[in-house]
């Protein structure tokens, strides 16, 4: 073997042990923590002699009709009236929306308003110094929280250990070509959180739709990064842990509504996360952070450079095909199938009748492909919009 042929193996296996690791590797070596380290235990919510106060801060902007559904859901949820308000803000909203809003302030609902539409971070900035509550519980203007949501993650701050704490996100609607792939990605992501957890350590995902932290731990948000993300990492960093708990529920609409949502959001959320990530990059010392570094660095790093190792890949098996390696080859035309196979999905594969059990479970593969596609593709431009220093500070969120 020359030269040129070992450099392109060493690449091909580099991005073959990439997409092991991430896909497999770390879930697997998660649940092998979890079974050899028994004395490291999962945290658990623990009751309290008297509820803490909370404050649920919603920002929101251009809401219409959500933001009367949120003010309802807050008014059902399971909590000591006394004990808990909500905190709305304004991004500059021009539908409408803040006459609803306003219509509602009372003693427990209080209600600002940005006349110019500034960012969502400098909202949720502005709506923390509002709150009086000692846990702050973030959430956005569509997700619906289930009722008994707060008595939950609140019953976690009994544990002075931990800062903060996430509950689950369950999808509510039918309305997407890419329905399968997004519920499949939700699914997974929350066995990563679980086996985080199992491993008695803080999870490396969390989710902006329902997440509560202690108030005294908030950092402020720094601007152009993921403001969940950012937030639970600065907890991290002062040495408290954030846990997870798949029993406080938030039912949120499908996150894409379309392809081109799904790239100019995925787009977003890794240019903001990287930066966050950088910001907060005394979180990849393992002597000082563990497990959780290593988790870290596989989950949210590993995992947005994807793309590259994708195509890396699909080039390094093309060159190495030419030579006589028939079983490099081979997998290089199982990737140009398998490609051509999920970019079929939404123009033919979809309109196949779904009367055979087979077309079914084809085309239930075919969008789990297309998903990843377009999720990889809105990676890769987020990776790039990160390094060439793009700040996305500003955006209309697509709600309804």
């Amino acid at each position: 073997m020359d030269l040129f042929n070992f450099l392109l193996f060493s690449l091909f296996f580099l991005c073959l042990g990439s997409l092991f690791i991430v896909f497999l590797g770390y879930p697997v070596f998660l649940y092998m923590v979890s079974i050899i380290s028994p004395g490291k235990k999962e945290c658990r919510p623990s009751q309290f002699t008297e509820d803490p106060s909370i404050s649920l801060l919603v920002v929101f902007r251009n809401a219409d009709s959500l933001i009367e559904k949120k003010i309802e859901n807050y008014l059902a949820l399971a909590y000591p009236r006394d004990k808990v308000e909500l905190v709305l803000v304004s991004d500059g909203s021009t539908d409408g929306s803040d006459k609803i809003a306003r219509a509602c302030e009372s003693d427990t609902i209080q209600f600002y308003q940005f006349d110019t539409h500034q960012g969502k971070t400098e909202c949720l900035n502005f709506g923390v110094t509002k709150c009086k509550g000692q846990i702050i519980l973030f959430s956005d203007v569509d997700a619906i929280l289930d009722g008994a949501a707060l008595k939950i993650l609140s019953q976690y701050f009994n544990d002075p250990k931990i800062g903060g704490v996430c509950g689950r996100r369950v999808v509510h609607e039918n309305i997407s070509k890419i329905q399968s792939g997004q519920l499949k990605y939700i699914q997974w992501d929350t066995m990563i959180k679980q086996l985080e957890l199992r491993c008695g350590m803080s999870i490396t995902s969390h989710d902006g739709k329902i997440y509560a932290i202690r108030k005294k731990l908030f950092t402020p948000v720094e601007p152009g990064v993921t403001d969940d993300a950012y937030i639970s990492l600065a907890i991290i960093g002062q040495g408290f842990k954030f846990v997870f708990n798949s029993d406080a529920i938030a039912w949120i609409k499908m996150p894409s509504r379309n392809t081109g949502h799904e790239l100019t959001r995925r787009k977003r959320i890794v240019s903001t996360s990287l930066n966050g990530l950088r910001i907060n990059r005394k979180l990849f010392n393992p002597f000082k952070f563990g497990l959780f570094s290593i988790g870290l660095f596989i989950n949210k790093v590993m995992r947005r450079l994807l793309p590259f190792a994708l195509i890396l890949l699909l080039l390094s098996s093309c060159l190495l095909s030419f030579g006589n390696y028939p079983l490099v080859g081979l997998f290089f035309w199982c990737q140009v199938c398998g490609y051509l196979f999920f970019c079929a999905y939404p123009l033919l594969i979809i309109r196949l009748p779904d009367r055979l059990k087979w077309i079914r479970r084809m085309k239930r593969f075919s969008s789990l492909g297309y998903f990843f596609c377009v999720g990889m593709a809105g990676t890769f431009l987020g990776v790039i919009s990160f390094i060439s220093g793009e700040k996305i500070i500003k955006w209309d969120p697509i709600k309804k």
